[in-house]
Parts: structure tokens; C-alpha cells; sequence
């Protein structure tokens, strides 16, 4: 399998990586992974969109926007970023132990 594929700069802000491995965020209820590669993550990422696009598109002209993410209160069922704020969570606590 290959694994040197470029990763589209487009999916670069989507990918996140924890200590389980690469997360592709989706506007979904879940996101995807963890993968062990970002580009297993990409990949994913673009099978996704075909599957996805235009079910859930932005207005033209719309600007990104700002994501603050609580993760107390997210209802998603598989949330990469959920994910990274245990781990940082969890790394505090033992730091500060």
C-alpha cells in the first residue's frame, strides 16, 4: 500500500492527530478514524465527501468559521477532538499528581 500519496491542502485543518492516531473531522455526527497514517485519514476524508457532498454544503460566499469545542456537552458519537481533550485532560491530571 502506498503511503507517500500527498495529503490535499484542503484536508490539512480537517486531521488531527492524538495519541490513538489521525482523526479526519467531519461535519457529520461522527468523524473518522483513528487511522494509523494521515493519509489513511485523507483517504477517508475524500471517500466521505463523495458520499456526503451536497447533503450538508455551506451558502456561497460564507466564511469559515470559528470552532470552539466543548467537550463536556458534545453529542457526537465518535468526536477526534473530543478525543485530543481527553488526553490533554488526562495528561494535566498526571502532571500535576
Amino acid at each position: 500500500m502506498r503511503t507517500d500519496t500527498p495529503i490535499p491542502s484542503k484536508h490539512q485543518g480537517r486531521l488531527i492527530h492524538t495519541l490513538y492516531g489521525w482523526y479526519a473531522l467531519t461535519r457529520e455526527q461522527s468523524d473518522l478514524g483513528p487511522f494509523d497514517t494521515p493519509e489513511k485519514a485523507s483517504r477517508a476524508l475524500n471517500g466521505h465527501i463523495k458520499v456526503f457532498k451536497g447533503l450538508n454544503s455551506r451558502l456561497p460566499g460564507q466564511p469559515g468559521r470559528m470552532h470552539l469545542h466543548d467537550a463536556a456537552q458534545c453529542s457526537r458519537t465518535n468526536c477526534g477532538l473530543c478525543v485530543e481533550a481527553r488526553i490533554v485532560e488526562q495528561s494535566l491530571m498526571v502532571a500535576t499528581s
